[in-house]
């Protein structure tokens, strides 16, 4: 991986990153950006229908992008655990976009 040290996706660092998600994605009153469904923000995990982070750009294919907010988008857990590591949502993804 030419030496890149990615931390992983986990621990107190994910739970920001979600939160930060949650966050925006109440104040936009932003969709699933898989199924395009509503998302009840007041859920919380383990629930299959609450907000989680959807890497636009799969950790997978572009570790250097796991912790780029830029590439956080909210989605339901059901739908980012069923989406895998496939193609990605988007050609792109810059700030100004979320």
């Amino acid at each position: 991986m030419n030496g890149l040290s990615i931390p992983s996706w986990s621990g107190r660092r994910a739970g920001e990153a979600l939160a930060k998600v949650k966050a925006e994605g109440r104040r936009r009153n932003a969709v699933c950006c898989i199924c395009e469904q509503s998302i009840d923000y007041s859920l919380s995990y383990p629930h299959k229908q609450s907000c989680s982070v959807q890497h636009v750009k799969s950790r997978k294919l572009y570790p250097q992008l796991t912790w780029e907010p830029s590439n956080w988008k909210p989605a339901h857990l059901d739908c980012n655990k069923a989406a895998g590591t496939g193609e990605d949502l988007s050609m792109g993804v810059t700030s100004e976009d979320w």
